[in-house]
């Protein structure tokens, strides 16, 4: 597996471009291809790659070999090399093995970089590309009917026969594949943003200085504060783009105004009725039972030789 830089400028909104880059995968036997595609080169966008290219080819090999990329490798190179733990997960997930390239041996990838040429010289000229999803769907269909259906000198026979036998050999892939959605967290700014790779994105007022969690896929990214969602947007690819969710705009609005009042002292009050107290004083007068004359101690007291109200 290689990346491939297809120096194609692919549409992202906005008026604005960037450059697709294509991760290429070919099986050793039958010379079949698969290649997902990407703005990045990232950690974050080869696994998901991976699972695409192996989906594609219709299983997983014994041995992936790759070469020295930043993407998959914290450190050390060719035999030394030490995987990124979210690679290695994936990779173990799979049942698959990865064997990193020496560096300086260029013939060991020499079929992979074959495949490249071929790409380039044959699906990428003349061809125009509205978005990345327009570029993996032209890709996926030319690979259908152009590239399986030729005849490989090599192989002998069309790619598609060989690779109809070579599938016998690989490993299917798991009924749940593994979760690639990068994770981090973001302290969300005083206007109420947080933001991911180079794009700002809305959330609810008053989480300022927060730190919320965020899911980033290829397609879109999710905010949760405490395991709740709290805003769900498409990933922007735009550079330095400002994205924002209509009920956000609408309640960071009203929170501005709010504020505005307050700070100017222009609060509207309701007139408060003070006769409605009256009338509630005078409800439980009302309602009041007759006091007992023998209440507090008082009591009255008759006989003979005793004043009704004084006792000796």
């Amino acid at each position: 597996m290689a990346w491939w830089h297809t120096g194609q400028q692919v549409p992202v909104g906005k008026g604005r471009t960037r450059e697709a880059f294509g991760y290429v995968t070919t099986l050793p036997h039958s010379a079949a291809h698969a290649v997902a595609y990407s703005f990045h080169r990232t950690t974050a966008d080869l696994l998901p790659a991976l699972l695409e290219c192996f989906s594609r080819l219709g299983g997983v090999p014994e041995v992936l070999f790759i070469d020295n990329d930043s993407a998959a490798i914290a450190s050390g190179k060719g035999r030394n090399a030490v995987l990124h733990a979210e690679v290695a997960a994936v990779a173990g997930h799979l049942g698959l093995k990865i064997v990193v390239l020496e560096p300086g041996r260029p013939e060991s990838k020499g079929q992979v970089e074959r495949t490249i040429e071929y790409l380039e010289g044959s699906f990428l000229p003349l061809r125009r590309f509205a978005s990345l999803e327009d570029l993996q769907e032209q890709s996926d269909a030319w690979t259908a009917k152009v590239a399986l259906v030729r005849h490989h000198r090599r192989v002998g026979a069309k790619v598609a026969d060989a690779l109809a036998v070579e599938q016998d050999h690989l490993r299917g892939l798991p009924a749940v594949l593994p979760d690639v959605d990068r994770r981090t967290e973001v302290r969300v700014t005083k206007d109420g943003f947080v933001r991911v790779g180079d794009v700002d994105y809305s959330v609810p007022p008053g989480l300022a200085g927060r730190r919320l969690q965020v899911r980033v896929s290829l397609i879109e990214v999710v905010v949760h504060c405490e395991g709740i969602e709290v805003a769900r947007h498409r990933r922007s690819y735009v550079p330095a783009d400002v994205v924002l969710a209509p009920a956000h705009v609408r309640a960071l609005r009203l929170a501005r105004e709010a504020r505005s009042r307050l700070a100017s002292g222009d609060v509207e009050l309701t007139e408060v009725d003070l006769r409605r107290y009256d009338v509630l004083a005078g409800s439980i007068a009302s309602a009041s039972p007759p006091r007992d004359p023998s209440e507090n101690g008082s009591q009255a007291l008759s006989g003979p030789g005793l004043h009704p109200a004084v006792a000796t």
